[in-house]
């Protein structure tokens, strides 16, 4: 849904922002914004409620922290309700950090036309997703934005879809998800090591294969089955079967707590304290089975066999389409994890490397083409 009028503030609020970031970064604003680049992931939307609330849903309520959010009034709004309605302090939040710091002029939070920054200035575009189709009386606007910028850089082919039905007749660069590059980046062989040193601390033998699971919350999942699912792999491969939790914003923690607590201690709760562990263990298992898309290509750049979680999401068939994978990798439901998992591992990790190959190639080019039009 988007947001509702109260919480839009004026257009100068982007100008704002710009500050901000330039003072945290210790810089001087000078003059005006001459490049800006915006990416990456399921940004191209409207709804600033539902960007605003992955922003803000992590647990952590400090005082401090919810001043800086959402502005004195908002932190005492939501000290306020949070013990008689917690579900609407958790929404008032959110909504005090949209006003903040998502409400300036535009379409949507991302969505920014090189008209309205502060000085002008070339707008890039790199990586980005678009996970819904624009209402009709917001798409004349899109259209706008997007002709106006200098390169458009989508992560796959139904995300420029839904850009053309809003009436972006100029070019759309689609190439995978820049995460692919993390394999040419980072040696597998030093990550895996780092991984299977995280995984020994958790009781996995070092010859143990290794099913590094992740899932979000979703109507439909039911932990006991994804568990029972989860028993009977480990139960025929003789692999030890890791939680890991990626996206705190979406409940994956607590989700992922009722899977451990429904395997009886049989599996291995793996929380990962920064993003350089989540690659490290990633890399260290033999199969990846996981919602999260960049869970996913993240096993992909480094060659591990994946499956993609059922999660009804267009990013999903649009990433497998954009890095030439089978669409047979995306789970119908749960209860294909077993039969399925067997495909992946058939494909072999020399299929996945060469397929990871090619998107670094695709991907590498991309992102040069962007630079000069950028520098240009």
């Amino acid at each position: 849904m988007s947001a509702e009028p109260e919480t839009r503030v004026p257009e100068d609020a982007l100008r704002a922002v710009v500050v901000e970031i330039f003072r945290r970064a210790g810089m001087d604003e000078g003059t005006g914004v001459e490049r800006l680049v915006v990416g990456g992931g399921d940004i191209l939307r409207t709804d600033r409620d539902t960007l605003a609330a992955h922003y803000v849903r992590d647990g952590r309520t400090g005082a401090g922290r919810l001043v800086r959010e959402a502005g004195a009034a908002g932190a005492l709004g939501y000290f306020a309700l949070r013990g008689l309605a917690g579900w609407r302090a958790e929404r008032l939040r959110a909504r005090a950090f949209a006003r903040r710091w998502l409400g300036y002029a535009g379409a949507g939070p991302f969505l920014i036309d090189p008209e309205k920054l502060p000085g002008g200035g070339a707008v890039c575009y790199l990586s980005c997703g678009v996970p819904h189709d624009f209402a009709p009386d917001e798409r004349d606007e899109v259209a706008q934005v997007f002709e106006r910028a200098r390169f458009v850089y989508l992560r796959d082919e139904q995300s420029a879809e839904k850009l053309r039905r809003c009436g972006v007749r100029r070019e759309l660069r689609v190439a995978p998800d820049l995460v692919v590059l993390l394999g040419g980046q980072l040696e597998r062989a030093a990550e895996s090591a780092k991984g299977r040193t995280l995984l020994a601390g958790l009781g996995v033998s070092a010859s143990a294969p290794v099913l590094c699971f992740q899932s979000m919350p979703y109507p439909g999942f039911d932990a006991g089955e994804i568990a029972r699912q989860l028993a009977r792999y480990r139960q025929r491969t003789r692999a030890e079967v890791v939680l890991l939790p990626l996206g705190r914003c979406h409940g994956d923690e607590e989700f992922l707590r009722l899977v451990a607590q429904a395997s009886g201690g049989a599996f291995k709760y793996a929380g990962a304290r920064t993003v350089s562990e989540a690659v490290s263990l990633i890399a260290a298992c033999d199969l990846f089975v996981g919602t999260s898309l960049h869970g996913n290509v993240t096993a992909f750049a480094f060659a591990v066999p994946h499956l993609f979680g059922p999660l009804p999401a267009d990013k999903t068939e649009g990433f497998l389409r954009s890095a030439r994978l089978p669409l047979s990798l995306r789970l119908e439901s749960w209860d294909e994890l077993n039969e399925k998992a067997e495909l992946a591992a058939g494909l072999g990790s020399d299929f996945f490397a060469l397929r990871a190959a090619e998107a670094r190639t695709t991907v590498s080019r991309t992102v040069e083409e962007l630079l000069d039009a950028l520098l240009a």
